[in-house]
């Protein structure tokens, strides 16, 4: 079995959009977790996916698509060296 991968995207919404983009977006298939957050980016999103290839297909096809983000940051957890 195939160890999960787990990233945090952090997105920049447009000024008004905030809970728009908030509420479409905790319903992707991906996210575990959604927070509102002050500073550069506005929410933080915590996702899991089984491979590469479908990080690259959520945050291109799913997370940059939705009406009103303007960027995104994704954040790939490694493990802790021992």
């Amino acid at each position: 079995m195939n160890k999960m991968i787990e990233a945090y995207v952090l997105l920049r919404v447009k000024p008004g959009m905030d809970r728009s983009v908030f509420q479409t977006a905790k319903k992707l298939e991906h996210v575990k977790d959604m927070e509102t957050v002050y500073g550069e980016y506005d929410l933080l999103m915590k996702i899991q996916v089984e491979a590469m290839e479908d990080l690259d297909a959520f945050i291109f096809d799913s997370v940059r698509t939705l009406r009103g983000v303007e960027r995104t940051t994704t954040l790939i957890v490694i493990e802790q060296p021992s």
